[in-house]
C-alpha cells in the first residue's frame, strides 16, 4: 500500500536542482499573485507565464483578451515594472492559453 502522507511544501528547502525548481516556483506564483492585484478589469484572466531574462510571457484567457492585451503591451509592461523584481523587464510577449478553451 502506497503512503498517501502529504507535506506541506511551503518552506521545503532542499538543495541542488530541485531547490532551485521550488524557489522558482514560489517566485512565480508571488509575482503572479501580485500583477492580478494591479490588472485592470479588462485584462481579467491574464496570468504570469513565463520570466526570462528581460521578457514576460503572459497568457490569456480568451482570443479577446489576447487581442486587447496585444493591442496595450506598453500598459501591460508598465504595470509588470512596478512590481519589485520585474523593474527590468523590457519586453511582452501575449500568448493565448489553449488548455481554456
Amino acid at each position: 500500500m502506497k503512503d498517501k502522507t502529504t507535506a506541506n511544501l511551503t518552506n521545503f528547502k532542499p538543495s541542488g536542482e530541485l531547490g532551485e525548481m521550488f524557489e522558482k516556483a514560489k517566485m512565480h506564483n508571488h509575482f503572479n499573485s501580485l500583477l492580478q492585484g494591479l490588472l485592470p478589469p479588462q485584462f481579467k484572466g491574464i496570468t504570469l507565464c513565463l520570466v526570462k531574462e528581460q521578457k514576460v510571457t503572459l497568457l490569456a484567457p480568451n482570443p479577446s483578451i489576447a487581442y486587447r492585451a496585444k493591442k496595450q503591451q506598453l500598459a501591460l509592461l508598465d504595470i509588470i515594472q512596478q512590481i519589485e523584481g520585474l523593474t527590468l523587464i523590457k519586453t511582452v510577449s501575449i500568448k493565448l492559453d489553449k488548455n481554456q478553451s
